[in-house]
């Protein structure tokens, strides 16, 4: 019972810090300039780093997306490891959904900041979502003992990702932000509903061994950390402020610290080995 209100309280995190987030960056005028400007620099550097950026995402995303999807889930139900795959795909789903409702139905851009053309809402980025939504899902999906080894790959990806589709000039910073603090609250509901189903179907619960403890006291940390640079680019933007460093620095530690919350919830809930195990000791 303890588990599921700290993953509930994890996702009510990131619901707050998708809320600011949106309530800045769309809705004051000094968010929409310095969210704007932050793209049009991004979109017209020359750094070499978010030119290659630019090219991974505007011709992988959605092939690596899939492909990874595709290997992560399939791996898991070879193992018959249903309960990981399952929650793999209602991470990967919920958040494409939520992010298209929230884009198409819900928010309605205003047009308060002159001077930069149309402003149609791109938030949040569908194209960032499901590439942090693959590296996340496929984390939950991964055995215990590749978890960090997919890490790194993972979150290279991820923030690969997102700045490329800024550097493309089709979503501005927030947008991508917003998709990383999505992904976060579904993770966090996944591990929820994944904790429920194993509680409701009697098992015993498992021993954890000392990584899987360390990761779990992790991941509070790195779940609001993710929220804390969120709203630290929404409180940059409302101050007037607008450098396109800093803002890069924020989007970029949001999707890692996302990336790295999804490692440590995952790998901090018991295995389905150390639950046979412990059932056995209790027998």
């Amino acid at each position: 019972m303890r588990r599921n209100v700290r993953y509930l309280q994890l996702a009510g995190v990131q619901l707050a810090a998708i809320a600011v987030t949106i309530l800045v960056c769309v809705f004051t005028e000094s968010g929409q300039y310095a969210d704007q400007a932050a793209m049009v620099a991004t979109t017209a550097s020359g750094n070499p780093v978010l030119r290659a950026a630019q090219h991974v995402s505007a011709n992988y995303i959605i092939v690596v997306a899939a492909v990874t999807m595709l290997v992560g889930i399939t791996a898991a139900l070879v193992r018959r490891r249903f309960a990981e795959a399952a929650a793999a795909s209602v991470i990967f789903v919920g958040s494409s959904v939520v992010t298209q409702v929230l884009k198409h139905e819900v928010i309605a851009r205003p047009d308060l900041a002159s001077g930069w053309g149309a402003y149609g809402n791109s938030l949040p980025s569908g194209h960032a979502t499901i590439a942090i939504a693959a590296a996340c899902a496929a984390l939950f999906a991964a055995p215990n003992r590749i978890k960090f080894v997919l890490a790194p790959v993972l979150v290279t990806w991820a923030a690969v990702a997102g700045m490329g589709v800024i550097a493309a000039g089709w979503h501005r910073p927030s947008d991508v932000v917003t998709a990383s603090l999505v992904v976060g609250f579904w993770y966090t509901i996944a591990a929820l509903i994944v904790t429920a189903a194993r509680h409701r179907h009697g098992q015993a619960a498992a021993v954890l061994t000392r990584p899987q403890r360390r990761l779990r006291g992790l991941a509070p940390v790195l779940v609001m950390g993710g929220a804390i640079t969120a709203v630290a680019l929404s409180a940059f933007y409302a101050s007037g402020s607008g450098r396109t460093l800093v803002t890069a620095v924020l989007t970029v530690v949001t999707i890692i610290a996302t990336v790295l919350g999804a490692l440590a919830v995952s790998g901090g809930m018991p295995s389905a080995r150390s639950r046979r195990a412990s059932v056995a000791s209790a027998v």
